[in-house]
């Protein structure tokens, strides 16, 4: 038994660091894509698109990338540590234009904000959308 729950989980341990590998992997063909045609988006956003694509059009399966996408996001708050860093390096800046650079972050984080609220409806309806077309198809289904 204790060898089975130590097998389940370095297996899904080694999961986990595949899922992450494919997930960077998508980031590294992002890049290049953005470095090869001098691209004025950022290779995250690309990379995004590109997974979006793959999960929409089913070429991947969200359980692929489930557990290791868990995982990033779980540890998000240390990709936050080289800001903080920035912070102290640049802080003759931050004390002469702190005012206009705390602006423009609650400004952009207001409209980030709104934006993923806005999208998040538009996905619920778009959901509500899908779920009534596959009803009435299955009444018409069940008419015939």
């Amino acid at each position: 038994m204790s060898i089975q729950i130590k097998s389940n989980k370095f297996f899904n341990t080694v999961k986990v660091f595949a899922q992450i590998g494919l997930l960077m992997l998508i980031w590294w063909v992002s890049a290049f894509i953005q470095h090869t045609f001098s691209l004025p988006v950022s290779a995250g956003v690309i990379g995004l698109l590109i997974l979006l694509f793959a999960l929409m059009t089913g070429l991947f399966k969200l359980k692929w990338i489930k557990q290791g996408s868990d995982l990033i996001l779980a540890e998000l708050v240390l990709f936050f540590v080289p800001c903080v860093i920035g912070i102290v390096k640049y802080q003759e800046l931050l004390l002469a234009q702190g005012l206009q650079l705390v602006a423009s972050v609650v400004i952009g984080t207001f409209c980030v904000m709104i934006v993923t609220a806005y999208m998040v409806h538009l996905g619920f309806k778009f959901e509500s959308y899908l779920k009534n077309k596959n009803k009435f198809k299955q009444n018409v289904g069940d008419i015939k």
